[in-house]
């Protein structure tokens, strides 16, 4: 590809009056085109459907034409006194159907007063009644058969070898080994028909298969019912055939196969005929697609002129063609989307500028989860060097054994802080995964608030602190561990950094749609500069209107809180009020949730 495009470039070099030209085809000829194409993509489908769908349609039309007079022979066969033969007889032979009469469970009829027996008289002018196992056998009165028989009941007797002249009519696989059995030579006096066809149809190919997937199940008669019984077409024979099923009288169902005659040479015929109509169809096309050209393209290239505008990014022209229902529609569409393109485009600049914020507040996400790392690392090498000495000193014996008790009591205080912290860290990534799913369930918020402050009270006792709480019983749905640590991580703040004597209040309120926690510890503020960055990890900031300036900040733990709120995509924060630090957050409660 390569080597062309050199070529062509020198050719143009050397030759500079050869220039490819652009072919364009008018409006008239890609409307010609366009309804010939439709006309081929019409025959081709009608083509397709005359060898798919006819075959179908046919095959109802068929179902019309034989349903009455099937129904008619039911009719009769139902009339009958259990001799069906002559009514079979002449309806298969004149319909050219096969038809048969089968148990419930689709088996064909073969019971003593359906088989097909022979009386014959032996020399010796004993008669045997003789049932013949295959039903294709022919005899004739008067005839003259070598027999080799043996008692089949009382009735009965069941031959082994026949032969006519010499030659075998029928030889059972099994060779009579009885003592019993019996050799003849006798002369037919009687032949016993069975009183219906199912002897003539029962090795039948055709027959076989249907009760087949009849008797197995492969037909569900639920999809098959129509207002005088059951009805299917079938495709795995060699012929399609129709198979309808009756219920009988005097048995359980008669069962009607009729073959379809084969519709190839009746589509030939149709599609040859609609040659001729499509030719005639392509020669008014060619007539009419001159005169709808020329009506169609003038308001299309007034409009084009309008488009063009567009594209150079002129938002602010008008397409006004008019001249009739589909042009004023176009033109609406034009200016349409003249106005769609302008705000889409300032959409897009605003969704610039959102992503540029998302941008910067992720890098700052990411720059905040590496100092984080690097945070706990250093914070882990204090309780980590604290353990290694103690535990060198007692391996090396420095330390006394009345104080190794002591020592051993810091380092499992060491290693349960530095625990924590770790506990902590996990939380925050688990939190910041978005496959992560909260355990959320409905609980009792209030019960859980009382059962912390209840853990805190001999610290409250040791301090002096007035504890004042406000709230009724009020259920929400949350995760109910991670709500429990963020109220845990508030009262522990409080608890820590309120002067003693002072109070602290904690107020729980409910309106329909939300729920709000509130702790409030007086005697302390925080710098407004600070309020900020308390939530960032490993932050020491200083209160106010407290003696000694103490410093707060807890590690990660208000960290930790704001990752647990924000999953819950709960409204918090923490501010100044008169001599006291407000710490809240605000759940959003279903209509449904109960107070108790």
């Amino acid at each position: 590809m390569n080597n062309l495009k050199k070529l062509f470039n020198q050719l143009k070099t050397k030759f500079p009056f050869i220039k490819l030209k652009k072919y364009k085809f008018s409006l008239s000829t890609q409307i010609i085109f366009t309804l010939f194409l439709v006309f081929v993509s019409f025959f081709t489908l009608q083509t397709i459907l005359n060898s798919q769908f006819f075959h179908n349609y046919y095959s109802d039309k068929e179902f019309d034409n034989v349903n009455e007079s099937i129904l008619t022979y039911v009719e009769q066969m139902n009339k009958s006194d259990n001799d069906y033969f002559e009514e079979m007889y002449g309806f298969v032979t004149s319909k050219n159907v096969y038809s048969i009469i089968t148990t419930k469970t689709f088996r064909i009829l073969e019971s003593s007063y359906t088989d097909y027996t022979i009386n014959i008289t032996a020399n010796n002018d004993v008669e045997y009644t003789l049932l013949i196992p295959n039903n294709t056998l022919e005899f004739n009165l008067e005839e003259t058969l070598s027999i080799e028989l043996s008692l089949y009941n009382e009735e009965y007797y069941y031959p082994y070898e026949i032969q006519r002249n010499g030659i075998f009519v029928y030889q059972n696989s099994t060779p009579c080994l009885d003592n019993s059995c019996l050799e003849i030579t006798g002369v037919v006096t009687e032949i016993s028909r069975p009183n219906n066809l199912n002897y003539q149809f029962s090795d039948n190919t055709i027959v076989q298969t249907e009760l087949s997937k009849l008797a197995n199940g492969y037909i569900d008669f639920s999809e098959h019912q129509y207002s005088d019984g059951y009805w299917y077409k079938s495709t795995d024979n060699a012929i399609d055939t129709l198979v309808f099923i009756h219920e009988l009288k005097n048995w359980d169902y008669i069962i009607t196969i009729v073959p379809i005659e084969d519709t190839g040479s009746i589509i030939n015929i149709v599609s040859q005929y609609n040659y001729y109509v499509y030719l005639t169809a392509i020669a008014i096309i060619f007539l009419w697609s001159f005169r709808l050209s020329s009506i169609i393209s003038k308001p299309i290239q007034n409009i084009e002129t309008v488009a063009k505008d567009i594209a150079n990014l002129k938002f602010d022209v008008t397409a006004n063609e008019y001249n009739n229902k589909e042009n004023a529609s176009l033109s609406n569409s034009i200016n349409l989307i003249s106005k769609n393109l302008k705000n889409a485009l300032d959409t897009l600049n605003n969704k610039n500028e959102e992503l540029t914020q998302l941008y910067e507040e992720q890098s700052k996400q990411v720059e905040l989860k590496k100092r984080l790392v690097s945070s706990i690392s250093h914070e882990l090498k204090t309780p980590l060097m604290i353990i290694q000495v103690i535990i060198q000193g007692i391996s090396d014996g420095v330390i006394d054994e009345k104080d190794m008790k002591e020592e051993l009591s810091t380092v499992l205080s060491e290693i349960n802080k530095s625990s924590m912290m770790i506990q902590d860290m996990l939380q925050i990534y688990r939190l910041d995964d978005s496959e992560t799913l909260l355990d959320i369930s409905e609980f009792n918020i209030t019960s859980e608030v009382k059962r912390l402050l209840n853990d805190f009270d001999q610290i409250i006792k040791k301090q002096d602190l007035i504890i004042e709480f406000f709230g009724e019983d009020i259920y929400i749905d949350a995760d109910v561990k991670l709500v429990r640590r963020v109220i845990s991580n508030f009262i522990t703040n409080a608890v820590r950094y309120t002067p003693k004597g002072e109070k602290i209040q904690i107020n729980l309120s409910k309106t329909s749609n939300e729920f709000t926690f509130e702790i409030l510890n007086y005697g302390v503020n925080i710098h407004n500069k600070e309020i900020n960055n308390i939530w960032l990890p490993f932050y020491r900031g200083t209160q106010t209107n407290y003696a000694d300036n103490k410093q707060i900040g807890s590690g990660i733990g208000l960290y930790l809180v704001k990752e647990i709120l924000k999953a819950h995509k709960a409204d918090f924060g923490i501010n100044n009020v008169n001599n006291a630090v407000r710490a809240y957050f605000t759940f959003t409660i279903k209509n449904d949730s109960l107070d108790t």
